[in-house]
């Protein structure tokens, strides 16, 4: 199955070919940036939406969204989103003092704004290495079929979401407050004191990181049709 998006397409009338493709691969069809930037700011508002609700605890959009910004979106705007998107929600949690959330101790909280960084570079290069050895072309970051687009999304999450947990893991240990020894011994204890956490946000950084990708699918499923039919009336 060819990716949701990646590269910039001039919007153009299917060809005899592209009518004979299946459902599935026209869903997929590259999007313009103007609809691009549309996917990803219902994407953030969905992370925040999923930040307030009933989940079990660590359990988060916020690094799926790296994961996919750092896959599929173009320049700066990669990088911005999940940061705007935490920021937001550590704003809104501290203003509405919602227990659990809003802004915590300056080092942890550092050096979790680093790992989404890290998480949306982990994105980029593992996608972009991916779509060349699978297809020769970026443009193609799947491959061809299902299981593989699932496959390849869900293994870049999981090692995103371990280099993650070593560099937000690695700023608790450095926190004073968390009153770890510091030494090699005492980060290997804050390592393992957080292997319960990561478990949950391993999970939803998976299961988040493939939903992304299957919405992205659906919304250029309904998105490029609209965007074409519009076209053509202004041509007529």
């Amino acid at each position: 199955m060819p990716t949701p998006f990646r590269e910039d397409s001039r919007l153009s009338e299917p060809t005899s070919s592209s009518l004979s493709a299946s459902s599935t691969a026209s869903s997929t069809a590259s999007l313009t940036p103007g609809l691009r930037l549309v996917l990803m700011v219902l994407l953030l508002g969905l992370t925040l939406a999923l930040r307030f609700a009933p989940l079990p605890e660590n359990f988060s959009a916020f690094g799926a969204l790296a994961i996919f910004c750092g896959m599929f979106a173009r320049g700066g705007l990669r990088w911005w989103f999940p940061l705007v998107a935490l920021f937001a929600a550590d704003c809104i949690g501290q203003l509405a003092r919602v227990p659990g959330m809003g802004f915590y101790h300056p080092e942890s909280m550092l050096f979790n704004y680093a790992g989404l960084a890290v998480m949306t570079l982990v994105g980029a290069v593992l996608g972009n290495w991916a779509g060349r050895s699978g297809s020769g072309s970026s443009t193609a970051f799947f491959g061809t079929s299902l299981p593989l687009a699932v496959a390849r999304t869900a293994a870049i999450a999981l090692i995103a979401s371990a280099c993650f947990f070593l560099l937000s893991n690695f700023g608790a240990w450095l926190d004073p407050l968390m009153q770890y020894e510091k030494s090699p011994a005492g980060l290997l204890q804050c390592y393992i004191a957080g292997l319960p956490f990561w478990r949950a946000t391993l999970v939803s950084d998976v299961l988040f990181a493939v939903g992304f990708w299957a919405f992205a699918a659906l919304f250029a499923s309904v998105a490029k049709p609209r965007a074409l039919a519009r076209q053509k009336v202004g041509r007529s």
